[in-house]
């Protein structure tokens, strides 16, 4: 371990003991009920009341306008709440909720992803929303609702979103004799060999998301209470061995998966014949090659077994140490509602993982589009009745899935076996779980 990583473990285990200590000591009178005070948030009349900070992730100045329309909205249907929004950058979110949390001060109202819902939601720092937001749990997708879950609870709303399309060039695969993209795994894979042999370019390319490839081919992660790895399938040792059999036929290449070039550099050198991501990202092709752009196709993403794509949404938490915790959820649920996605939505590009706002006709817009990226988004969002999060449940996440990536590297770069492989694999995760 590097001194960089001792150090940040030193200080996760620092930050929290005090969080532990600090929820210990809210839970003995309960944000102050045993001393007889009234919680700051809830008078006698019923009214919200107290201050709610919101932290937000980069996103001003870009959306300030629609920040502070949502501020002054809320504290007009709420006149005794008042809210602060502080917008902190993306690389300073952790060191920031770490200190403050350190301290017991933690924003009321905070927009975290999800690997980092998962870390501090583990140790009783963020408010159960499967209780505190049930009225609204409905009003999601259900595949997307336990995007911030640990052990069993769901911790976070979900906010705005992203789930793939593909982007395809209809030139390389009119050359390999196809008029359509597959739309399977498989298909993907019995095509790809095709347009190796005829055109020279890849089809299907194995990407460092093997967490992803194992859901959704049907390959649960880890177990029904996330306390044990559940990948070391034989349908797993089947998938990896196919995979090294695609490699060893030169059908993808290495330095995808290894990181050493990005799939809109191969798709834009006409080296890929498609594309399978965010259509938020297609405009990146663009960018390199806007002739291989303008010729490009939009489709649905590849299914695998399992029929499920994969989402990844920003959330909203509210902290289990707020002295607003009403009012902190009153306005989470505010942000999140269907009203309010749509909005961000169609300022953003994002998908919001609410059905009423998603089933807008912004949203279907697209269908006919010419433009590829347009287009994806209309698959993107359609295909959100068939989302899930695949994100582990558990605050290791970041471990499980490098555990996961570092042994099929092993299978490809080091010829190991499959299921030797996934054996170590599993090995390692349980003892990261334990």
């Amino acid at each position: 371990m590097t001194s960089f990583k001792m150090k940040k473990s030193l200080l996760w285990m620092l930050v929290l003991g005090a969080m532990l200590f600090f929820m210990a000591a809210c839970s003995e009178d309960d944000a102050g009920e045993a001393k007889g005070d009234s919680p700051d948030d809830v008078k006698e009349s019923g009214e919200l009341s107290g201050e709610v900070e919101f932290m937000t992730i980069s996103l001003s100045p870009t959306f300030d306008e629609y920040l502070n329309n949502l501020k002054e909205t809320f504290e007009t249907e709420n006149p005794k709440v008042k809210v602060s929004i502080r917008d902190v950058p993306y690389e300073q979110v952790e060191q920031i909720i770490l200190t403050s949390a350190a301290s017991g001060n933690m924003p009321d109202v905070m927009n975290l992803n999800t690997e980092f819902v998962k870390k501090i939601a583990a140790n009783g720092a963020l408010v159960n929303m499967d209780e505190a937001a049930a009225d609204v749990k409905d009003t999601f997708f259900e595949g997307l609702w336990e995007t911030g879950g640990v052990n069993g609870s769901v911790y976070a709303l979900p906010w705005y979103t992203t789930t793939s399309g593909m982007i395809y060039n209809p030139d390389i695969l009119k050359e390999a004799g196809f008029d359509e993209p597959p739309s399977t795994f498989e298909e993907a894979w019995e095509m790809s060999k095709v347009i190796k042999e005829k055109t020279g370019a890849y089809g299907e390319v194995i990407a460092p998301d093997m967490h992803l490839l194992f859901p959704k081919n049907g390959i649960n992660i880890l177990n029904e209470d996330y306390t044990a790895a559940a990948f070391n399938t034989p349908e797993a040792v089947e998938l990896w061995t196919s995979y090294k059999k695609y490699h060893d036929e030169g059908l993808f290449p290495l330095d995808i998966m290894l990181k050493q070039v990005s799939m809109p550099e191969l798709y834009a050198q006409e080296k890929v014949a498609w594309w399978s991501t965010g259509p938020q990202l297609f405009r990146q092709v663009n960018d390199l090659s806007p002739e291989v752009y303008e010729k490009s196709m939009a489709a649905p993403a590849l299914k695998g077994d399992a029929g499920k794509q994969h989402a990844n949404p920003m959330n909203i938490a509210v902290s289990a140490s707020s002295k607003s915790k009403e009012a902190a959820v009153a306005f989470a649920k505010f942000v999140t509602n269907a009203e309010n996605q749509l909005e961000f939505g169609k300022l953003a590009s994002v998908l919001p993982p609410v059905e009423e706002a998603v089933n807008d006709e912004f949203f279907a817009q697209g269908a006919d589009s010419k433009d590829a990226t347009e287009r994806g988004k209309y698959y993107a969002a359609q295909s959100l009745a068939d989302a899930v999060n695949m994100t582990p449940a558990t605050e290791h996440v970041s471990k499980v899935n490098e555990a996961i990536h570092t042994a099929f590297q092993r299978v490809i770069l080091e010829d190991k076996d499959p299921a030797e492989a996934l054996k170590e694999a599993e090995a390692e995760v349980n003892n990261i779980l334990q």
